[in-house]
């Protein structure tokens, strides 16, 4: 039996919304990456797992899946029954942090593969560590148990002086 997901158009929105409104939380991200390139989901067929840890996952599609899947180069995913029950600044944090998964090259990189007539492959993720996460562990409202149940935290949407 396969797995049931239906296409989140919530998640989406908070995709648009966080490369339109908070640019400036990914660095040089949305220089590459575009809102057509993500994909996201929610698996309905069945709930998470009681002792599943994450809320949100995310994966590249790269090489020759892009045939079948198009511009799509990133599937963002999850369960419905754990989504729906968090909050609204809790969903905007945790795709805030499926967003910095995301790799994307240097201005440097992009020349160097122009000048050997090549392309940049998208579909790439980078696994966070505490170096790479540490703004958004120490930014004001998050810290390091921000995605656990209970804690509240600031809507990066609304909350402009919150920086990860």
């Amino acid at each position: 039996m396969s797995s049931q997901f239906e296409r989140s158009e919530e998640i989406e929105k908070i995709v648009v919304s966080l490369m339109r409104d908070r640019a400036d939380l990914f660095g040089g991200l949305f220089q590459y990456i575009f809102p057509e390139m993500i994909s996201c989901g929610l698996r309905v067929d069945k709930p998470a797992p009681p002792n599943q840890k994450w809320i949100l996952k995310i994966v590249g599609v790269k090489n020759q899946f892009t045939l079948i899947n198009g511009e799509k180069k990133y599937i963002i995913y999850g369960y419905e029954t754990t989504w729906s029950n968090l909050s609204y600044e809790k969903k905007v944090a945790h795709v805030a942090s499926m967003l910095k998964h995301i790799d994307y090259p240097t201005e440097e990189e992009m020349n160097d593969l122009a000048e050997k007539g090549k392309d940049y492959q998208y579909g790439k993720t980078i696994k966070p560590d505490i170096t790479d996460w540490r703004t958004f562990l120490t930014a004001p409202g998050f810290g390091v148990g921000w995605d656990e149940e209970g804690n509240i935290v600031p809507n990066l949407l609304e909350k402009k002086e919150v920086s990860i």
